[in-house]
C-alpha cells in the first residue's frame, strides 16, 4: 500500500481549511456555515487545537424523518463537526480505495448508482440467473468494536483510530443506547465511508470463495449472477454464515432472490431485464412526486430561484433517462404542462 494515514494530516490547519471547502459546497448558507464561516480562522485553529490535544468532542446532531422507499432518521451534523468528517475520510480515502473491490460502487468517485446498473444490465445478458441479497437495517446494527478492529488492521495512526472511535460513542442513533455500541447515523460522510470499509471484509472473502461468480454491491444492497441456482444458494448460505459470525449483522430473509433474470431483477429502484431497464413502481411514483413539486416550485418561485428548480428538475430527468423511460417520462411532463 502506497498511501499511509496520517493524524498530522487530519488535524493540521491545512487540512482543515480543505475540509471545510468541501463541507461548504454542500452547505453554503446552512447548518451553521455563515456562523463558521465569519470566524474562519479562529475557527479552524481551534478545532485543530482540539484535535492535537485529543479534547475534541463532537456535538449533537440534529435529526429528521425522511420519506422515500422507506421511512428513515436522517442525523445531520453540525458544520464543525462535518469538517472533522470531511479531512478525517479525505485522509483514509486513499488507503482503503487501494483496498475496496472494484465492483463496490456506492459513494466512491467515479462509480456511483448508474454505473453499478449498466453493469447489472451487462451481466443480466451473460448469465441466467441471479441471486439479490440486503442486509436487515444495515446502519443501525454495524458493531462499533467490529469497525474499529476492522480499521486497525489498515490504519496504523494511533490517533486516528482515536478520533474514529471518538465520533461514534457520539454517533447519537436513535432508538438505540449508547452503551449498545453499534450504529452509524444516516446521512454523514463518516457513516457512507465505514459502511464500505465494514462490508469490504465480505467483498474480499467472497472473492476469494467465489470468484467465478460476478459479485456486485451497493452499500448493503448484494446482486451475484450464475447459471446454476444450486452454486447460487451456496453463495447465500456463505454470505448469511459471514455477515452474522464475522459481521454481527443479519441479511434480509424478504428480499433474498434466487431467480431468472428473465424475471426481472429489482436493482436500485430499476428492474433490470436482459433486453430493457425499467423503472419499478416505487421509482415511478417518486418521480411523479418530485416532477409535481418542481412544477410547483417552478410557479410560485422567483428569478433568483429558477436556476435552481432547473438544475433539480434535469437532475430527477437525468437519472430516470438511465432506462427505457422516454414515454413515461414524455406523459407526466406533457400532463403536468397542461395543469
Amino acid at each position: 500500500m502506497n498511501h499511509e494515514p496520517q493524524y498530522q494530516n487530519v488535524c493540521s490547519f491545512t487540512a482543515l481549511l480543505a475540509a471545510f471547502k468541501k463541507a461548504r459546497r454542500a452547505k453554503r448558507g446552512k447548518n451553521g456555515e455563515p456562523a463558521f464561516y465569519l470566524e474562519l480562522e479562529s475557527n479552524l485553529l481551534d478545532l485543530s487545537d482540539q484535535l492535537n490535544t485529543h479534547a475534541f468532542v463532537p456535538e449533537p446532531y440534529r435529526y429528521f424523518s425522511l420519506h422515500n422507499k422507506k421511512d428513515r432518521v436522517v442525523s445531520v451534523a453540525s458544520f464543525r463537526d462535518r469538517v472533522v468528517h470531511h479531512a478525517l475520510v479525505a485522509e483514509l480515502e486513499p488507503l482503503y480505495e487501494e483496498l475496496f473491490v472494484p465492483t463496490s460502487f456506492a459513494c466512491r468517485k467515479g462509480l456511483g448508482m448508474h454505473r453499478a446498473l449498466k453493469m447489472a444490465h451487462d451481466l443480466c445478458r451473460r448469465h441466467r440467473h441471479f441471486l439479490k441479497l440486503d442486509i436487515r437495517k444495515y446502519f443501525d446494527h454495524i458493531s462499533h468494536s467490529v469497525l474499529l478492529k476492522i480499521l486497525a488492521e489498515h490504519v496504523c495512526d494511533k490517533d486516528i483510530l482515536w478520533l474514529c472511535e471518538t465520533l461514534l460513542a457520539h454517533a447519537g442513533v436513535p432508538g438505540i443506547e449508547a452503551s449498545e455500541r453499534r450504529g452509524v447515523p444516516i446521512g454523514n460522510l463518516t457513516s457512507q465511508f465505514w459502511a464500505n470499509v465494514y462490508l469490504n471484509r465480505l467483498d474480499q472473502a467472497f472473492a476469494q470463495k467465489f470468484s467465478g461468480l460476478p459479485y456486485l454491491r451497493y452499500m448493503d444492497d448484494i446482486l451475484i449472477f450464475g447459471s446454476d441456482k444450486d452454486e447460487l444458494w451456496s453463495a447465500h448460505g456463505f454470505i448469511n454464515s459471514y455477515v452474522d459470525l464475522v459481521l454481527a449483522l443479519e441479511l434480509k430473509a424478504s428480499a433474498t432472490v434466487v431467480a431468472p433474470v428473465t424475471e426481472g431483477i429489482p436493482w436500485l429502484g430499476f428492474r433490470v431485464y436482459p433486453g430493457t431497464v425499467r423503472l419499478d413502481h416505487g421509482s415511478r411514483t417518486r418521480f411523479l412526486r418530485k416532477v409535481r413539486g418542481n412544477f410547483l416550485a417552478a410557479a410560485n418561485a422567483m428569478d433568483d430561484e429558477m436556476a435552481g428548480i432547473v438544475a433539480s428538475a434535469q437532475s430527477i430527468l437525468g437519472h430516470i433517462g438511465h432506462c427505457n423511460s422516454l414515454m413515461f417520462r414524455r406523459s407526466v411532463l406533457a400532463r403536468h404542462g397542461r395543469d
